[in-house]
């Protein structure tokens, strides 16, 4: 079988998220469902040298990341494994053409977690606070630094969380079970409803 991109055609990505059964509120604390914004991960003792190769920067050590470029952010989950994001969905040829590049590289993997998880884009003041209501682990701006990246649970949903800036504001990404979306956003958005 020949190369694919299950990346491409991102005009016809679709959210399984449906923000018509979900009640608004009025929050300090505000979401965004990036789910089909443009992403995609590398894994295998390759990884590392093929991003670096491609002029993509990488954090030093696990559970950190970057943002590089215009609204790229890059996590490093373990020694060898990365996911590329695009948080403002103007990134897709380069995360295309990255991803084409990986073709037939050797010791590197495609990981295809623009399918497999979503993804919210979460800001505001008491972000931290609000996570202290759904996950164990201290998310506050005392302890969660920019380019951390934590392995945790979110509302007993298995998740990925780091934290990035852009324009002297802090940013929380957190990816998630792609099945599990409708629940995590309603959780989170109730969790967020005492923030006004």
């Amino acid at each position: 079988m020949g190369f694919y991109n299950l990346s491409s055609a991102p005009e016809l990505r679709k959210s399984m998220l449906n923000l018509d059964t979900t009640a608004s509120i009025h929050s300090s604390i505000s979401m965004k469902d990036c789910s089909v914004f443009s992403r995609v991960g590398f894994r295998g003792i390759g990884a590392e040298a093929f991003l670096n190769a491609n002029k993509v920067p990488v954090p030093a050590k696990p559970n950190q990341s970057l943002s590089f470029q215009e609204g790229l952010v890059v996590l490093r989950l373990s020694k060898s494994e990365f996911w590329l994001m695009s948080t403002n969905n103007q990134n897709h040829e380069f995360i295309a053409a990255l991803e084409a590049a990986a073709q037939g590289v050797e010791n590197l993997y495609r990981l295809y977690c623009q399918h497999s998880h979503a993804c919210f884009l979460i800001e505001g003041q008491d972000t931290g606070t609000m996570f202290a209501k759904v996950c164990g682990v201290d998310l506050s701006a005392q302890t969660f630094n920019v380019g951390d990246v934590v392995q945790t649970s979110v509302a007993r949903i298995s998740a990925i969380v780091t934290k990035q800036t852009q324009d002297d504001s802090d940013y929380i990404l957190l990816f998630a079970d792609i099945a599990s979306v409708q629940y995590l956003w309603e959780a989170l958005t109730d969790a967020s409803a005492e923030f006004a």
